[in-house]
């Protein structure tokens, strides 16, 4: 059942006995107009300023919050909320419909603590404020008198609201999407006004503001479900919305709860601020899939000597990309030499060679794998579109490449990689194992014409080159972003913050609901920005794989 109404609606009923209408405004905007009969629920014109600095925050939350709370937005215990809800004319039987500027989280805030403490009969005006004056219809000053109601809160869906520890011990549970309804600013971490800067890990980023229309209506039904099932946010998963502190996140609640009917969301209360706040000093990353890029510490220890001695097979193997004679010069110790740019031009192989080349390795389906080059250059990148293209789940880069290991002062070694049948009990030889590809055909385009088979997104066009050049590779028909790999690494050759990445790629107009696709001369550019994508956590990116390299199947 959708819970939002409509100003043609409320402009008829303005006056039913039964109806209370709140305002979910800060207290100095509801003092400037309102609609009539609105009651605010913020604090009142003699009690919103405190030494003359107005701390009306609107959304309900001046009234509800518990202010001994260590964590703001929380709210008070259920006998509190009663009273409150109670003081603002509510009864048990009444509709309520709660309104802001429209566009906006103050009202669902509120409208969360109602519907939480058991009072069904809620609604959202339909873009609020913004909407109502669009259509020339009324606002007064006048502040209406409330008789007071008869509500008591009553929890009936105390799983709703999660806590902590319900998110500590399912953050990489698979069938559950964590959901940050922040502004990318934050989110990236370019922007800190918590106690850590970032996000939680493995969480995806859909910003409120692409929830609505210009006239600050929800988006269609159609439109909305896209733009989430584009990010993997489908109705049978367990969706956890979070914010900085938990405004935004009702709304992104109740787009999904009751404008779409998503049956399985739930909201996490203290959202980051309590993350943060924990004494354990809980994870928080920046780029959108942090765990595609790992540091030297990682892998020194993760797929370094002493766990080769504590384990028969640790599952996690290194690849080197570099020349054969880079290898033999010096490597990562127990990493493997795949020279990536001799497979890729001057051999043919097909599907079959390269399930045998992975396997020889010892690489298999589930095993976890580190690339690495001299620094994070073309050629670790184009083996890690590879295998996400082969359907490898779990394949990262070394930031920084042989570089960094060399800079943190970690042991390099001449010697080959011993890859037999393990003798040992814990043996140091990497076994050889089976594999099979399983290719992901949406992640390349071979036909430059083609159109978009994206229900869902617009397709931008991504110039990945050293030089602005091969417009030859783009539809005629269609325009074309130019931001060079070379844009993406610092001095060192690592991989810039996601603030300063997101902020290239947004200045660019490179968004996150279209479907990126990559090209250039060179595929080692073009998988480059592939990467880059991937680590900021777009959710439909495609390579362009020039017709010359044949190397590459198509399945």
């Amino acid at each position: 059942m959708t819970r939002t109404i409509g100003i043609e609606w409320l402009a008829e009923h303005l006056n039913d006995p039964n109806l209370v209408i709140i305002d979910a405004s800060p207290t100095e905007e509801y003092l400037s107009g309102h609609i009539e009969n609105a009651v605010s629920a913020s604090f009142s014109a003699p009690d919103y300023l405190s030494y003359g600095i107005n701390t009306s925050y609107g959304g309900g939350v001046d009234l509800f919050q518990d202010p001994d709370a260590p964590i703001p937005f929380q709210d008070g215990p259920p006998e509190y909320i009663s009273e409150v809800l109670r003081s603002l004319g509510i009864k048990k039987n009444s509709t309520v419909i709660v309104y802001d500027n429209g566009g906006h989280y103050l009202a669902t805030r509120l409208f969360w603590t109602l519907t939480f403490h058991g009072h069904e009969n809620s609604f959202i005006l339909d873009g609020g404020v913004h909407r109502w004056a669009m259509e020339d219809l009324p606002l007064v000053e006048e502040i209406p008198s409330v008789k007071k109601g008869n509500f008591v809160s009553s929890i009936h869906e105390p799983s709703s609201a999660v806590k902590r520890e319900y998110v500590l011990a399912n953050l990489n549970n698979p069938r559950i999407v964590f959901v940050d309804s922040r502004s990318p600013d934050f989110y990236y971490g370019s922007v800190w006004k918590y106690w850590l800067k970032g996000h939680l890990p493995f969480a995806v980023n859909i910003p409120y503001t692409d929830f609505f229309r210009d006239d600050k209506t929800w988006r269609s039904i159609d439109e909305l479900r896209d733009l989430f099932e584009s990010f993997g946010i489908t109705p049978e998963k367990d969706i956890i919305a979070y914010c900085g502190g938990n405004p935004i996140a009702t709304l992104l609640y109740f787009t999904l709860r009751y404008v779409l009917g998503y049956p399985h969301v739930k909201l996490y209360l203290e959202s980051l601020m309590g993350w943060a706040s924990d004494s354990r000093n809980l994870p928080v990353w920046t780029y959108g899939n942090e765990y595609l890029i790992k540091e030297a510490d990682w892998l020194e220890w993760f797929a370094g000597e002493r766990i080769q001695y504590r384990v028969r097979d640790p599952k996690v193997r290194t690849l080197d990309v570099r020349s054969r004679d880079q290898y033999k010069a010096g490597h990562i110790p127990y990493s493997i030499n795949i020279p990536i740019d001799e497979l890729v031009n001057s051999s043919n192989p097909s599907l079959e060679l390269w399930e045998n080349i992975f396997g020889s390795y010892g690489i298999g389906e589930d095993t976890e794998v580190v690339i690495y080059d001299e620094q994070l250059n073309r050629f670790s990148v184009l083996l890690f579109w590879l295998m996400e293209y082969f359907g490898h789940r779990k394949v990262s880069i070394l930031n920084g490449g042989f570089a960094a290991w060399v800079e943190r002062g970690y042991k390099v070694t001449e010697k080959e990689t011993i890859i037999t049948k393990p003798k040992h009990k814990f043996d140091v030889a990497i076994s050889p194992t089976s594999y099979k590809i399983r290719l992901q055909k949406e992640k390349r385009l071979d036909n430059r014409y083609i159109a978009s088979d994206s229900k869902r997104l617009s397709r931008i066009w991504l110039n990945a080159s050293k030089k602005e050049e091969c417009l030859s590779r783009v539809d005629p028909n269609s325009d074309y972003v130019y931001i060079s790999f070379e844009e993406n690494l610092d001095s060192k050759g690592k991989i810039k913050g996601a603030g300063e990445l997101w902020k290239i790629y947004k200045g660019a107009g490179v968004y996150k609901q279209s479907e990126i696709v990559c090209f250039s001369y060179s595929l080692y550019e073009a998988t480059f920005a592939y990467f880059i994508l991937r680590l900021l956590g777009y959710p439909m990116i495609r390579v362009v794989v020039p017709e010359k390299i044949t190397s590459i199947p198509r399945g």
